[in-house]
């Protein structure tokens, strides 16, 4: 048996074909996406995303084998969407507030642009059992790690005067305050452009680190 896997969880397939695997499974995935934001997790059934997705259920079944796994793909895509716009903006040559500044523009203009997905992500993983939370937090723990090594870069140069065991706050204010744009765009938007949430955020970042 084959499967695709992140971490400790692995989704099983009974599929033998990885490329097919990987072409249904984004099928499953942009099917769930929508289903999962208009009617919740929970409210949405597995014949509906099997339907959306141009399948039956027991064809679906072959590339996934529960409806978790389902919501585990979901969450898992719309992770890596942040991850890949994080990275790409990764720079050795930067000094360390400018690489600091393109890891928060980075992360918050990608946020902005799948917020809605941001919000089901976070408000789902509580349904994920123990094992699959665990491997997907894990993912969350991979963004800390990229930031407090950015942040550590910035102390090792002596250009951030801040103490070293501030830093793993930091990093986890800078993810909080980006999945904060998503959850409280409701009000923020009212106060701030993106362009401008972004800005002060970095302004009080630079203060902090100074």
């Amino acid at each position: 048996m084959s499967g695709t896997h992140t971490e400790e969880y692995i989704v099983a397939t009974s599929v033998k074909n990885p490329k097919r695997v990987e072409e249904r499974r984004a099928e499953i995935i942009n099917a769930a996406v929508m289903i999962f934001s208009e009617k919740g997790y929970h409210a949405t059934t597995t014949k509906e995303i099997a339907e959306a997705s141009g399948m039956n259920v027991g064809t679906m079944f072959q590339y996934v084998k529960t409806k978790q796994d389902i919501l585990y793909l979901v969450c898992c895509h719309i992770h890596s969407l942040i991850e890949e716009a994080l990275y790409a903006v990764t720079s050795e040559n930067s000094t360390p507030m400018k690489a600091i500044e393109k890891d928060i523009t980075a992360l918050f203009e990608i946020v902005d642009q799948v917020s809605d997905n941001v919000v089901l992500m976070y408000q789902e993983t509580a349904s994920l059992d123990k094992e699959a939370r665990r491997s997907f937090l894990q993912r969350e723990q991979r963004l800390c790690n990229h930031l407090e090594k950015q942040i550590q870069r910035g102390i090792n140069s002596g250009v951030f005067k801040v103490s070293q065991e501030s830093v793993p706050l930091i990093a986890e204010d800078i993810l909080v305050q980006s999945q904060m744009w998503a959850f409280r765009r409701w009000s923020l938007s009212k106060k701030f452009t993106l362009e401008q949430y972004i800005a002060t955020r970095i302004d009080l970042l630079e203060t902090l680190f100074t």
